[in-house]
């Protein structure tokens, strides 16, 4: 029996509800807080999941935590010292990736070879698998991973609950398992790491997994302090006692984490630089969530979204498109005429500027195609075919020509010679994450 006093069940008994209903309550609070945000308030989630930002370094500090514990179990658990050591490394590990080893804090910029490979352009390894882009190795990583949370968080300390052999077993082997009433955690992070709602919920489940794996180190320190019935009595620790004193630890590293994890925000923003960095974040997650949100049918929300960047740049053909969009989706024609007016002047007169530049033909296109004009459209098509060919013609190995040539296949919907001259602008010019990102995007149309 001493081999299970790390069981998760060594804490049960008098006042075990207290940490069912703590358990809940945090996992039901993040997810009402994440649904709130993502319904009324999307710059509120993008703060809470982005890089550099309140969500990510709950993430690193939940991680923290938990390696900070889980070292000092490895130095005094009677039975699973290799397992929590092992658990110790990976959090550190895990910690460090998710703020690419400090690169964003220190300034230091990503060696070439992993501004060419990493997905990110970033110092860390598990973007050399998996980032911003859909890929079939992604898939399978995000499935495993699921089922790994949802196996350890919940099916494991269920069976051993249960006093399956197997379980029993395994853990009198070392295998520590998380707590019963830790299992919202793990189960919510299973679900929300297949991405359901397409909102970056995998954030959130990285969330839920560093919390998680903090509240089990704190369980299992406090079992191993006060691991049976002998030693409450000989430290005069009677059940339910024991049991608030439990929850007081649980209630303290959550409060913990948040506190640093909102200082921590706080003095990245106070910098000028990390400032910079953090606006440029929400620039681009404003972006993103503005397509997402259209492509939910949200359209109110998203020329909301796509009105916030106009502020800061007036003059963008694309954002006067997509506002002009949004509108006509609302039914209001008025604004959607507006918009599409102002977006076809501003073309046209860069235009008259430079009639030979792709890109500037390019956006004609898409403003023609926005207004219903097939013909005007047609007519531009073909002139960015004509100055793409000429740029690639005069200079094969350009990557920005390659490039130009790709784009434009896009707009002609040849999907096969865009996605050729994209892996190509990708491979002449590796460190571009704009060639990056669109050699990906091609690759998903096609495969």
């Amino acid at each position: 029996m001493d081999k299970l006093r790390s069981s998760p069940q060594a804490l049960n008994g008098a006042g075990f509800a207290r940490q069912h209903v703590f358990a809940w309550t945090v996992v039901l609070g993040i997810l009402a807080f994440y649904g709130a945000a993502a319904t009324w308030s999307p710059v509120v989630y993008i703060w809470s999941t982005y890089e550099d930002l309140f969500g990510e370094w709950i993430q690193f500090w939940s991680l923290f935590v938990a390696w900070a514990v889980m070292v000092r179990l490895a130095m005094i658990h009677r039975s699973a010292r290799w397992f929590f050591a092992i658990l110790a490394a990976a959090c550190f590990y895990v910690s460090m990736e998710e703020i690419s080893w400090g690169q964003r804090l220190l300034g230091f910029s990503s060696p070439e070879f992993f501004r060419a490979n990493n997905l990110q352009g970033e110092t860390n390894l598990h973007n050399f698998l998996t980032g911003p882009y859909s890929t079939r190795l992604k898939a399978h990583i995000t499935s495993a991973l699921a089922a790994c949370l949802a196996t350890y968080g919940l099916l494991y300390p269920l069976a051993l609950s249960l006093r399956s052999s197997m379980a029993v077993w395994i853990n009198t082997r070392g295998l520590a398992a998380p707590p019963l009433y830790l299992s919202p955690f793990f189960v919510a992070a299973a679900v929300l790491e297949l991405s359901p709602f397409g909102f970056n919920e995998a954030e959130v489940a990285e969330l839920l997994v560093g919390l998680g794996m903090a509240l089990m180190a704190v369980h299992h320190l406090v079992s191993e302090r006060y691991p049976s019935r002998n030693d409450w009595d000989e430290n005069k620790l009677r059940p339910d006692r024991r049991s608030r004193r439990l929850t007081f630890r649980l209630c303290g590293a959550t409060a913990l984490t948040l506190l640093l994890a909102i200082g921590t925000t706080g003095a990245v923003y106070a910098s000028p630089s990390g400032k910079s960095r953090i606006n440029k974040r929400l620039e681009n997650g404003i972006k993103k969530f503005a397509g997402r949100y259209a492509r939910r049918g949200h359209w109110a929300i998203a020329a909301d979204l796509y009105l916030r960047l106009r502020s800061e740049a007036p003059h963008s053909t694309y954002l006067l498109r997509k506002l002009a969009e949004c509108h006509g989706e609302m039914g209001d024609y008025a604004r959607r005429d507006a918009y599409l007016d102002e977006a076809l002047a501003l073309d046209l007169k860069r235009y008259r500027k430079e009639p030979t530049l792709a890109s500037v033909n390019r956006s004609l296109v898409r403003t023609y195609r926005l207004a219903g004009d097939e013909s005007g459209a047609d007519k531009h098509l073909g002139e960015a075919l004509s100055a793409s060919l000429r740029s690639v013609g005069k200079d094969s190995t350009s990557a920005s020509a390659a490039y130009s040539l790709g784009k434009t296949y896009t707009l002609m919907e040849r999907h096969g010679d865009a996605l050729e001259n994209l892996a190509r602008a990708y491979k002449l010019g590796p460190t571009s994450k704009k060639y990056r990102k669109a050699y990906y995007a091609a690759r998903n149309r096609v495969h």
